[in-house]
């Protein structure tokens, strides 16, 4: 693939010209985009960086949780003398080329007065290897996963992983709006982390890493090596372990660092000794009537979520630091690096945010595991002041001891995020519910284990509806917050929507073609089950519906969950980081989308 695209490339397929045939795809039609929704008067510049704490190993998470092959690889690449290293996405605000207009109409940003138009592949340090699993992992998580992390597609043969290449490969090339390089503009500015999910990436974040830079944030994407894939940390040309390792066998490495599916098994292992094959398959294949509650797997279960949530909290204040550092000036921030064990290639952006990291409080955004992240660093971290949450909330036994309340709230809960929250939650979660409602209720208790031991505050054990409480664990995280809280749930929105750019990209009626989605198209799904139904052993398939995604917005087309997402992204870190008050008025007087969206909110 180009290390770049030319510019031309953008327009090939402008938005303008998929208006017709997009419309007729569009459960809903706007006459206008929604004021504020526009991208900012700032060109987006865009770099990749390395984040190195020398007081940490490498990966001490699945150094006590992975499977024996992991563990076994941790061990080795420890022994080289690599450490904690995170790589990350930055994001800033670069001078603009204002003269040319916007690269794709209002919701594109402006070019840049210098660098180069940057694609996807400049995530992935133009390396094919890893965009293609980056980005087949976020079309088919379960395509992904084999045994010794070396194949990308167990499932439909040589024809199907061919396809998925090919997918893969149009998507990864895909131009952004970011230019690698350039200039950044002068002033100072607020600062904001996005941490994924399960098995996410940095790469996931690119359009609201360029709609928040050119509102005049600086942005910064975690890849957690605990949880994330790929796995890039070897891409420094100064890591111990590449230095060590031959060829053959870093490419396995990477691969068994990024095949391994986290978490979701480790639940099965722990709750009911399951192994299976770690992928989706044997997960689905799981009868938990024939199969018995370990005794002692929830308070195990437990503690392993604590000690994630303390990892990736730590890779958070680590990253941060280390973005702030870059604000300093170049010699102070080499210096102040090396000390953490820095490589070259984690000082090589020294200088270039000199003066413009503003010196207030933080913001923290996330998806699934990164919402409850988000949640838990504000609470924990001094310097973050506000958070932000995509498609989950963190279980009452999720959360450390040291990042509780450590209070209550006026009706008597346990007190939650004592800072600034705003939560938005799609209706048509699927994977959530599979995990609270499916695991840890209907398994748990069909295996003789007490659900209350995982879930001890009822609400947190409901059974799900459509919009009043689509996600009792996500309402009931809303209710326990301290402060300034908004819960806005968006009609026909799965898990992964929200935050997604793949998903974006995949339902774009350029995408539109079964042959590359293996017959099945992505913007079709099948309604969660609510009520009982929810947590029976096997519930039946609700009727199918349209996932939420593309409509004609006057005269170009809108991708629906990123604008209802930036809107309330925008007005809540403009508000909390800004002092931005007419920020806080537009959240005071409602959103302006209808009946796509549920509200609460409670703005002190």
């Amino acid at each position: 693939m180009p290390s770049g695209a030319v510019r031309v490339t953008r327009l090939l397929v402008p938005l303008a010209a998929l208006a017709a045939s997009s419309a007729a795809l569009a459960a809903q039609q706007l006459p206008q985009l929604p004021p504020s929704t526009e991208y900012g008067d700032y060109a987006v510049g865009v770099a990749t960086g390395f984040a190195v704490d020398n007081r940490q190993r490498f990966d001490p998470w699945n150094a006590a949780y992975g499977r024996p092959q992991y563990r076994a690889l941790l061990r080795r690449i420890e022994a080289s003398g690599q450490v904690r290293t995170v790589v990350f996405q930055l994001w800033y605000p670069a001078a603009a080329d204002s003269a040319s207009g916007r690269l794709a109409g209002p919701r594109s940003p402006f070019p840049a007065t210098s660098g180069r138009p940057a694609n996807r592949y400049d995530f992935f340090f133009q390396d094919p290897a890893i965009a293609l699993r980056a980005t087949a992992a976020m079309i088919d998580p379960g395509a992904v996963h084999s045994a010794d992390g070396g194949a990308l597609a167990e499932a439909g043969g040589p024809a199907r992983q061919a396809t998925m290449e090919e997918l893969a490969g149009r998507l990864a090339d895909w131009p952004q709006g970011a230019w690698q390089d350039a200039w950044p503009a002068q002033g100072t500015f607020p600062l904001v982390l996005l941490a994924h999910g399960l098995g996410g990436n940095h790469g996931m974040w690119g359009s609201l890493g360029e709609f928040l830079a050119s509102h005049g944030y600086i942005v910064a994407a975690p890849t957690f090596v605990s949880d994330g894939a790929p796995a890039m940390v070897f891409r420094d040309e100064d890591s111990p372990y590449a230095a060590q390792a031959g060829a053959g066998e870093l490419r396995r490495a990477s691969d068994l660092l990024s095949g391994e599916f986290k978490v979701v098994p480790y639940f099965f292992r722990l709750l009911f000794g399951y192994e299976g094959d770690g992928g989706f398959a044997s997960l689905a294949a799981f009868d938990p009537s024939a199969a018995e509650a370990v005794p002692g797997g929830v308070e195990r279960t437990t503690t392993m979520m604590r000690n994630l949530f303390r990892q990736r909290v730590s890779d958070v204040g680590l990253v941060l630091h280390t973005v702030r550092l870059l604000g300093e000036e170049r010699e102070e921030c080499a210096a102040a690096l090396s000390a953490m064990g820095a490589t070259s290639a984690a000082r090589d952006h020294c200088g270039l945010l000199e003066g413009r990291v503003g010196g207030g409080p933080a913001g923290v955004a996330g998806h699934s595991l990164g919402s409850m992240t988000a949640q838990m660093a504000a609470n924990h971290l001094p310097g973050v002041a506000a958070a932000a949450g995509f498609n989950n909330g963190p279980p009452l036994t999720w959360t450390p001891e040291e990042m509780l309340a450590g209070e209550e709230t006026a009706g008597g809960l346990p007190g939650g995020a004592r800072k600034p929250m705003l939560l938005v939650i799609g209706d048509e979660d699927a994977f959530v519910q599979r995990v609270f409602s499916g695991i840890f209720q209907s398994a748990l208790a069909q295996a003789g284990g007490d659900p209350a031991e995982a879930f001890p505050l009822e609400a947190e054990r409901a059974a799900p509806d459509r919009m009043e409480n689509p996600q009792p664990v996500a309402l009931s995280t809303w209710r326990r917050a301290l402060s300034d809280r908004v819960l806005v749930t968006v009609r026909d929105v799965g898990h992964d929507v929200m935050v997604n750019d793949f998903a974006r990209l995949l339902s774009w009626p350029a995408f539109q073609r079964g042959e590359l989605l293996f017959g099945a198209a992505p913007h079709q799904r099948r309604r969660k089950p609510t009520g009982a139904e929810a947590l029976a052993p096997r519930p039946a398939p609700g009727e199918p519906y349209t996932l939420l995604g593309w409509a004609a917005a006057g005269s170009a087309d809108a991708y629906l969950p990123h604008i209802v997402r930036d809107w309330y992204v925008r007005a809540w870190f403009d508000w909390h980081l800004k002092g931005d008050q007419t920020a806080r008025q537009r959240l005071a007087d409602g959103d302006p989308f209808g009946d796509l969206t549920y509200v609460r909110s409670e703005l002190k």
